[in-house]
């Protein structure tokens, strides 16, 4: 099949099963598929930069192709995973300039000093971020263990092909005397790069290079795919392509496991000291409302509505839920809530569209939010400070099942009014 884009996902299959190479890989590849026969797997599962990379993609650090890297998981499934690799001086400069900023007793540091902490930090960093096969990351992690690394210090992709010794479709053995010999090389450097962490974090919390390249950067493997993924098309078929090569969810438990397993409490209050950080970094939404402000929803305070994230200590987000209304013109109403009530409502209108999937795979809910009544989504949420929300199943139960009669009932979900009137609305979120 000779063509410069792809008009359909049938097209794409064709071309891979013709034995094309569209310059990225997918579930459904040839390739995959020997490789899931070959381990006797049940199914294979892929990873986005499994998808973002070429079929005959070789990994820096031990430098296996695919058909070596994948291996059989825990679960029977052929695991193909490839990771982004990075260099952990960004994390520690952040964390250095967060302690520093909020423990004086007034915050002078701006959301610009940030960037320059996250920007300079990368003067400091070893190596690029870079795709590196599962293998190769983790047996970055075991090597530090084995050897009692300093737990903020990184191996380079380089440094891990030293150490690890490369078996076919298995997890690498390491070399724990080579890796010992590699931290040993490094400490002193590494010491002087902890040294400017922290005259860095001290700068920008008042109110530049041991850098070795990679051959390909985990950035640009990222453009690179985008651009494939335009050039063939799929761009035109699905708003994020990826989706059209994977299956993110292989594992998919109950669909109202989100609500049935709900996490732990916070115990931990933001000091006076973090909330003015915040504010002074990365407080847009914080700014943007006065200190009286109540989430309409399950009206916690604005304080109270501070939670803890991934990346930082404390975080506040105010987001648009459309909730259903059959009486407004256009089938939802349009309000800003604290992120715990949105995540809720997402949750419970993708628990509903699960459901019926499961039935009618073609099924397409524009905004799984659209689906829950403001009031509905009031009566579930047991509202918790900087936490997320428990959820009262019973009356969750209610609200999916009524959730699920709106996506069958053809004159609601499926109108290309209702749909054309969503997607104006959501043009307009903030």
């Amino acid at each position: 099949m000779s063509i410069d884009k792809f008009g359909s996902l049938e097209e794409l299959k064709q071309f891979f099963s013709n034995g094309g190479n569209p310059w990225f890989d997918a579930e459904f590849s040839p390739q995959t598929h020997k490789m899931v026969e070959a381990l006797g797997a049940k199914g294979a599962h892929l990873n986005k930069w499994w998808v973002r990379t070429p079929m005959d993609w070789e990994c820096p650090s031990c430098k296996r192709k695919k058909p070596q890297i994948a291996k059989l998981d825990s679960r029977g499934y052929a695991s193909c995973q490839l990771h982004e690799h990075h260099d952990h001086m960004k994390d520690i400069v952040r964390r250095l300039f967060e302690e520093i900023s909020s423990s004086r007793e007034q915050v002078v540091a701006s959301e610009l000093a940030e960037r320059f902490a996250v920007r300079t930090s990368f003067a400091i960093s070893a190596y690029d971020n870079t795709v590196i096969c599962a293998d190769c990351n983790k047996a970055d992690g075991l090597a530090k263990l084995k050897i009692k690394a300093h737990q903020d210090f990184s191996f380079s992709p380089a440094e891990i092909g030293r150490f690890v010794k490369p078996r076919n479709n298995q997890e690498h053995e390491i070399d724990a005397e080579v890796a010992s010999v590699i931290w040993h090389e490094n400490i002193d450097v590494f010491n002087k790069r902890m040294k400017l962490a922290k005259y860095i974090a001290n700068q920008a919390a008042s109110d530049a290079h041991w850098y070795q390249p990679s051959n390909s950067s985990a950035k640009e493997v990222e453009r690179a795919a985008t651009y494939r993924f335009n050039l063939r098309g799929l761009n035109s078929l699905h708003y994020d392509p990826e989706k059209l090569l994977y299956n993110s969810m292989p594992f998919k438990g109950n669909h109202s496991s989100w609500r049935l397993k709900p996490k732990q409490q916070t115990k931990d209050k933001p000091t006076a000291g973090q909330v003015a950080h915040l504010s002074q970094t990365r407080g847009r939404s914080w700014t943007r409302y006065d200190d009286n402000w109540k989430c309409p929803c399950c009206e916690r305070s604005k304080y109270d509505c501070l939670k803890p994230s991934k990346n930082n200590p404390w975080v506040f987000e105010v987001k648009s839920i459309l909730a259903h209304n059959t009486e407004s013109d256009s089938f939802a109403d349009d309000i800003k809530v604290c992120n715990e009530c949105f995540n809720a409502a997402n949750h419970l209108g993708r628990e509903a569209i699960e459901e019926v999937k499961e039935e009618d795979p073609t099924i397409d809910v524009y905004f799984p939010h659209s689906l829950i009544a403001f009031e509905e989504l009031q009566s579930v949420i047991m509202a918790r400070p900087h936490s997320s929300h428990l959820i009262n199943n019973e009356l969750a139960e209610d609200a999916v099942k009524t959730a699920i009669e709106r996506i069958v009932d053809e004159n609601y979900n499926n109108s290309p009014k209702h749909k054309a009137i969503l997607r104006e609305k959501h043009l307009l979120l903030g």
